[in-house]
């Protein structure tokens, strides 16, 4: 952290790196990384942050014993801490350190592309032809201040192989979308709980040497629960694209309508990044992944292997839902309907 940050001097700023990928650009001569993370301070909230703590107790009717329980103050510390902004965050990858070259937003987040030459990352591992998986260690990405260090992967991603975009609410964790209530108690008040059989799945994948994108519209307040129910349960490690929430009144009311708001644009942006790559789309019929996920292989038939849709009985992908979608997008990639995670099968090649 430089004297650039602007935060509140009493309290130490702390900083997150999220997982994320890189991509050969320049003939391959040069990796882009795409850094990501957050700078906030964990300092006593503010009046309108304690309206909002009591306004969502009260909505979700939360026990005296939740509130004062271990996961519920977790869940919401994200929302509560309040951001640095317009910090500059140095990090280290391998031996160099990299001063990051654009300063935090009004959030605290930051995002930002390094450029490295290849033969600089040639000791870490690679994720390329399927099958073609060696010992190598992951590429991390550090932050260190003295007092604390934090660390993240990078996923090096060459031109060619499999990456699998999976959704991550309903389509591998219990979250009950469809139902708000339900959404925000599972969300903010109880254990994350897997959808079984999925972490299975995509271990084998993972094995075959696939690359995990995990793209989601659950909010990066919570990226650290989030990030503790992926290792916990199971789940290879991937990169994370989730979506910033803002801290307003209606947030809890319209939780949904802000969730809807489309994630395409992350997985439309990976494609044309790595146009050489097969992707495999993973995400369930509870919202409205069927549709996103056709428009996008519409456009991309040659990149899109295949689309898996995990069925939710509330808002089903049935036969008259199914054919709109193939009548609307012209669809040649197929969708795969799947109720158990063994339906999956093998890695598509």
């Amino acid at each position: 952290m430089t004297p650039e940050s602007v935060g509140n001097g009493d309290f130490e700023p702390e900083v997150q790196l999220y997982p994320t990928v890189a991509y050969p650009i320049d003939g391959g001569s040069l990796w882009r990384i795409l850094v990501q993370g957050r700078i906030c301070q964990t300092v006593p909230p503010s009046l309108a942050k304690r309206l909002m703590l009591r306004g969502l107790i009260r909505a979700l009717e939360l026990e005296k014993e939740v509130v004062n329980g271990p996961i519920f103050p977790e869940r919401v510390q994200g929302f509560l801490a309040s951001p640095v902004v317009r910090g500059r965050v140095q990090v280290a990858i391998g031996q160099q350190a990299y001063v990051l070259p654009r300063k935090s937003k009004s959030s605290g987040l930051f995002t930002c592309k390094l450029d490295l030459p290849r033969n600089q990352l040639a000791h870490f591992r690679t994720y390329g032809v399927l099958g073609d998986v060696d010992g190598s260690p992951e590429c991390l990405i550090h932050w260190n201040n003295d007092l604390s260090r934090v660390s993240s992967h990078v996923f090096l991603a060459e031109e060619q192989g499999i990456s699998v975009i999976s959704d991550i609410d309903d389509t591998i964790k219990l979250t009950e979308v469809c139902h708000r209530r339900k959404m925000l108690r599972r969300t903010f008040a109880e254990p994350f709980e897997s959808i079984d059989g999925m972490a299975a799945i995509y271990r084998e994948w993972a094995e075959q040497g696939a690359l995990f994108h995990y793209v989601s519209s659950s909010p990066w307040q919570i990226y650290d629960a989030l990030l503790e129910f992926l290792v916990t349960s199971g789940f290879p490690p991937g990169s994370m694209h989730l979506k910033w929430f803002r801290l307003r009144d209606e947030i809890f009311k319209k939780w949904q309508i802000i969730r809807r708001k489309s994630k395409a644009g992350v997985i439309r942006g990976m494609m044309k990044r790595l146009p050489q790559r097969q992707f495999l789309l993973i995400g369930d019929s509870g919202e409205r992944d069927p549709e996103i996920y056709a428009k996008i292989a519409a456009k991309h038939p040659k990149q899109v292997l295949r689309i898996c849709i995990r069925q939710i009985d509330d808002n089903p992908l049935d036969t008259t839902r199914l054919n709109k979608i193939y009548r609307r997008y012209g669809m040649t990639v197929p969708i795969q309907v799947f109720s158990e995670p063994k339906q999956l099968g093998d890695l598509p090649v």
